[in-house]
């Protein structure tokens, strides 16, 4: 059963009405409620609550909780005498005379008069009840005792039941709403509100992060993860310190963004490089070991993460006192990432809100993490920043498989939702938009194309080679590779170019994009505009086709990488060497490529549904295997599992 709890935001709620507030108004202000039924029954049941304990308390006056005192024409105020006397020019009479006049133009009204010492005694009445009734809220209390029973049932479907699990979920930042039924960004809003005059703001993790971070000198490669400036800097850059004249010893003194002398680290231990403390040193291994943008900013993030880390939570530990202890502490911490460790959506690095990780980890971003972590720790260890072995290499780094992944799940089209797709733009008038999704689909179907690949590609890219059109292609890792470009890819682009009007390939313009916007033939589109084309033309297909629900479901999902998974997975089931498919997706390993293959999960079922298929058990006196030549080679028996 629901218990009434009667708060500050009570007594606020009922003060504004008494002041002449909308009563929806002050509802929707103090008590976070929109409609204006349930504002009138939250009121009704707040004003029953005071009256009858006024009543108990023996307060004469108890009718007055909740009652509407108009004041009339108290609410035009007579002028001033001073006003009074200017305005009609009376300099020349005397203090009685003035009074008199002043009597007869605006007589007392004994009624108004009443109401005023009416609202004052509400007023007087409401503050000493809220000194004996208004209840401090506590983190654990129950959210149903404090907002209205549909809010409240809302938010425990979202599994919000205490105020402490509403306040962590806000501290959360970000869209932290999705998922209460029926609220959105203003009521959200309305909700801050409301808990903030219920309880103190919980403090959000960017101040501590800061300091964190300033402790571990880490500020502007922090924001550097981010493409950010640093505070008390401009533009981040790839180096850490700044050049800050001469040291003692005659050599140029280097000096972190705020002027203090760079001390920490090991001085002197490290051959190899210059760097002296661990945030130099992140930035001369990103420096020396990364190659593309995205891979520098990769390196950096799970670096950075880790000092924090140790700053934070290991006793401002720095890279050379980590053991094999905080080795496998951290791994589990990463499993495990505590909330005030997550930021906030949309917030600036160290800023309000701001905390190292984006939300929890995927076992392959925790998996990604312990490798580069080994990787860098060796790294300092060559070079002499690190006296001793590298710990990363005394623990188990295995993780395993993740068992929420089903095996069976593919980013690949199935030939029944790339049929639908197909079917849909064949039914669909002539468009250059049109034009432009059968291009994408039928050249990277055929061609294994990566969606970075396909927006750089231009006519230069493709040459003739003995008779066959081949394409190079500047890809991951900032590799050159050539591919095939067989039939089917060189149609679909032969029809595309026709439709924006172009000439055929061996006459066009070297520097035509492949890949071009609607209305400027030859110009380029971005990652987002290709995006979005797949995204809008692959939803209407699907949600217009009768596929099944569990295919059209998971076929809504697709981004254009898929086109890139689904040429993968034709090619191979469509018995392409594992070597040919691998080397035209560019993978440096075939296990890779194996994702793709299917082949040998359908021979398994085949083998099985001979073995067992559908004829139910044998009977005493029958094998079924005598039906079939056994695969073990002559001279071999099966022995126990």
């Amino acid at each position: 059963m629901r218990t009434m709890r009667v708060g500050l935001h009570h007594f606020a709620h009922l003060r504004a009405v008494a002041e002449g507030v909308p009563l929806v108004e002050s509802a929707q202000r103090y008590l976070c409620i929109d409609h204006g039924r349930q504002a009138l029954t939250a009121h009704r049941q707040v004003v029953d609550h005071l009256r009858s304990l006024a009543r108990r308390r023996g307060d004469k006056g108890w009718r007055l909780v909740g009652l509407t005192i108009r004041t009339g024409g108290l609410d035009v105020p007579a002028p001033s005498l001073e006003d009074f006397v200017a305005e009609r020019d009376l300099d020349g009479f005397s203090e009685a005379e003035v009074l008199a006049l002043y009597a007869e133009a605006y007589p007392p009204d004994a009624r108004a008069q009443r109401r005023r010492r009416l609202r004052e005694q509400q007023l007087a009445l409401l503050r000493a009840l809220e000194q004996v009734a208004a209840e401090v809220p506590a983190l654990t209390d129950r959210i149903d005792g404090w907002l209205e029973p549909t809010l409240a049932a809302r938010l425990a479907q979202s599994g919000i039941l205490l105020l402490q699990d509403l306040q962590a979920r806000i501290a959360l930042g970000g869209v932290w709403w999705r998922g209460v039924p029926a609220v959105g960004k203003l009521k959200a809003a309305r909700l801050v509100h409301w808990l903030q005059t219920l309880l103190p703001p919980v403090p959000l993790p960017g101040a501590h992060f800061a300091e964190v971070a300033r402790a571990a000198e880490v500020l502007p490669p922090v924001a550097a993860v981010h493409g950010l400036p640093a505070p008390g800097r401009g533009a981040v850059g790839s180096d850490l310190a700044l050049p800050a004249g001469s040291g003692a010893d005659g050599r140029p003194q280097r000096t972190l963004f705020d002027g203090r002398p760079v001390t920490q680290g090991v001085p002197g231990s490290a051959a190899l490089t210059g760097a002296r403390s661990d945030a130099e040193v992140i930035e001369a291994w990103v420096a020396a070991r990364s190659g593309a943008a995205t891979t520098a900013r990769s390196y950096r993030k799970e670096a950075l993460r880790l000092l924090l880390w140790l700053q934070g939570e290991r006793q401002q530990r720095r890279f050379q006192d980590m053991q094999v202890e905080d080795c496998l502490a951290y791994m589990s911490f990463m499993e495990h990432v505590p909330p005030a460790w997550m930021s906030r959506r949309y917030s600036t690095v160290l800023g309000e809100g701001w905390a190292p990780f984006r939300g929890p980890l995927s076992l392959a971003s925790r998996r990604q993490a312990v490798v580069i972590l080994g990787s860098f720790f060796g790294w300092m260890v060559d070079v002499g920043y690190l006296p001793g072995r590298n710990p990363w290499h005394l623990v188990n780094r295995q993780m395993g498989d993740d068992p929420r992944q089903h095996v069976l799940d593919s980013r690949a089209f199935t030939p029944q939702a790339w049929e639908a797709v197909l079917g849909h733009l064949h039914r669909q008038p002539p468009s250059p938009s049109r034009d432009r999704i059968l291009f994408i689909l039928a050249f990277v179907e055929a061609t294994g194309l990566r969606a970075a690949e396909l927006v750089g590609a231009r006519v230069e890219h493709m040459r003739r080679h003995r008779g066959r059109w081949a394409m190079q292609v500047h890809g991951k890792g900032a590799r050159n590779r050539v591919i095939a470009v067989p039939g089917q890819a060189l149609e679909a682009l032969t029809l595309y170019l026709a439709a924006r009007g172009l000439p055929v390939l061996e006459e066009a313009d070297p520097k035509t994009p492949l890949l071009a916007r609607l209305e400027e033939p030859l110009e380029p589109i971005g990652y987002q505009a290709l995006y979005q084309t797949m995204k809008r033309w692959v939803r209407e297909a699907i949600l217009g086709s009768d596929l099944p629900r569990l295919e059209r479901e998971d076929a809504l999902r697709a981004s254009p990488h898929w086109l890139r998974h689904t040429f993968g997975t034709r090619a191979l089931e469509r018995q392409a060497p594992l070597e040919v498919v691998q080397r035209q997706l560019g993978h440096a390993d075939p296990r890779t490529t194996m994702r793709y293959a299917k082949a040998q999960l359908e021979r398994l079922q085949a083998e099985m549904d001979a073995a067992f298929g559908g004829a139910g058990p044998s009977q005493p006196g029958e094998s079924r295997g005598a039906e079939r030549p056994s695969a073990l080679p002559d001279g071999e028996v099966g022995g126990a599992d």
